[in-house]
């Protein structure tokens, strides 16, 4: 069993993490060994108390996460022993990476069959590494089974984060067990080769180094997996609460900072000798302006062609991000005596004030950090212009945990209801009006009941009705 984080005598240089009560704590001191015995014989004497345990007592957290972790394993390698590798993009990051090694510095003439390099500087890199380690004559192979790791350590990341997300209340281990049995997820990671495993992976590293206080390294870390994928931003809202409630004003602009020159670090070797190097890398790595193809939206299929192609849509996705964004930034993500008014207030008092924290350490749950992280994220991917099939890993993996927190609205069939019919939404190839319709529906129902049974402000009741 993996020992819970306690303070060290460092952890003032690392920032600070939220306290974990007693209550949390497994109670006794079993070693692993002796939990698996007494999970093996209860099997025999008491079975129904055993698998209730299994699924939902915090000792047994992780003897669960290591069975699902090998279950995923094993089904990974039949996966890639049985179903054919899907050519889809790996070709093309392949010529995108000989143009690199060839000498092109000029980052918009970095092209693959199926268009220009459009990812930031670290999926090159990455890809660059997989193009000089693999053989040359079928590279696809061997990559399968780097990739099956990549899906491995996700999971491990993601129960650690599940895990100390329950330190104030305990999460149940058994919201775990949707995630190895997603066909959508086994095809994007083991079969596609895409690159959204790899900055979601580096992004759940950062979730857990938040969440346990090493708030530059997580920084950092994160503006790596932006490095890889630019869809890391729709998280950024959430980051900038979440630095400001636990690092105050100065804190954010230094870990904002640290984003921002870590994402000019990253091409700077390579891309940045000349203005118009620079341009042409930022404008390709970051272009916000880019246009989606019709046949290939998964979220919108039920708009017309022509309303999904126009400006005014575009325009109207863009309006509701933001103000769904703005309600639960001040109505929902300061989950604390006063709300967001007090926060601002008190991490905005003063220049001292500002080098503080703008929530007292232990007013936040253990949970707040990937909750408004994940929420940032889902919001976005709400209202996103588009969605493709591989988008899935965005946000897969925080599905759990979400609808555990409020989206489910305090449901276990909910949880698992919701979790099924995005799953067939995501499957369903090609999409079609009533998927689509699906998908938004599901996702809005989350958001509500993240609205309505997620954390909010206490009500504070006026002194004199408090006698």
């Amino acid at each position: 069993m993996a020992p819970t984080p306690k303070p060290s005598p460092g952890a003032s240089a690392r920032g600070t993490a939220p306290p974990v009560p007693r209550s949390s704590r497994p109670s006794g001191s079993k070693s692993t060994v002796e939990l698996v015995t007494s999970l093996v014989t209860g099997l025999f004497s008491d079975p129904v108390g055993t698998v209730r345990a299994l699924l939902f007592d915090r000792a047994y957290f992780w003897i669960l996460a290591a069975g699902l972790l090998a279950f995923q394993f094993a089904i990974g390698l039949v996966i890639i022993w049985k179903i054919p590798y899907t050519k889809i993009d790996w070709d093309a990051y392949m010529q995108q990476v000989d143009g690199f090694l060839t000498g092109e510095r000029d980052y918009s003439k970095l092209e693959g069959e199926t268009g220009p390099l459009v990812y930031p500087a670290l999926h090159l890199y990455i890809y660059t590494a997989l193009y000089k380690l693999l053989p040359a004559a079928g590279r696809e192979r061997p990559a399968q089974f780097i990739f099956l790791v990549v899906e491995s350590v996700t999971l491990v990341l993601v129960s650690t984060i599940y895990f100390l997300a329950g330190r104030s209340k305990h999460i149940p281990q058994w919201i775990l067990i949707p995630l190895v049995f997603s066909k959508r997820s086994h095809s994007i990671y083991l079969l596609r080769l895409f690159n959204d495993p790899f900055a979601m992976l580096i992004f759940y590293a950062s979730v857990v180094l938040f969440q346990t206080g090493w708030w530059k390294v997580a920084s950092l870390v994160y503006s790596l997996a932006l490095g890889v994928k630019m869809n890391i931003l729709l998280t950024l809202p959430g980051l900038l609460v979440i630095l400001f409630q636990n690092r105050g004003a100065f804190g954010t602009v230094d870990s904002v900072v640290l984003i921002a020159i870590t994402q000019v670090a990253l091409p700077g070797f390579y891309f940045l000798d000349t203005a118009a190097d620079a341009r042409a890398y930022f404008t390709s790595a970051f272009d916000f302006s880019r246009e989606f193809m019709y046949k290939w939206t998964v979220n919108w299929r039920f708009v017309s062609e022509e309303t999904f192609l126009s400006k005014g849509f575009a325009r109207g996705l863009l309006i509701a991000h933001v103000v769904t964004l703005i309600a639960f930034g001040w109505f929902r993500w300061n989950p604390v005596p006063g709300g967001s008014a007090a926060v601002l207030k008190r991490g905005l008092s003063s220049v001292k004030a500002s080098f503080r924290p703008a929530v007292p350490l232990g007013q936040l749950p253990s949970s707040h950090i990937p909750l408004v992280l994940f929420t940032s994220n889902l919001i976005g991917m709400t209202f996103a212009r588009s969605l493709h099939y591989q988008f899935h890993a965005w946000y897969f993996h925080q599905l759990p945990l979400l609808l555990y927190l409020g989206g489910g609205w305090g449901e276990p069939v909910l949880i698992l209801g919701f979790i099924a019919l995005l799953e067939k939404a995501w499957l369903t190839y090609p999409s079609t009006p009533r998927s689509s319709l699906a998908m938004l529906a599901v996702h809005l129902v989350i958001l509500a009941g993240l609205w309505f049974k997620g954390p909010r402000p206490p009500v504070v009741a006026p002194l004199a009705k408090r006698k």
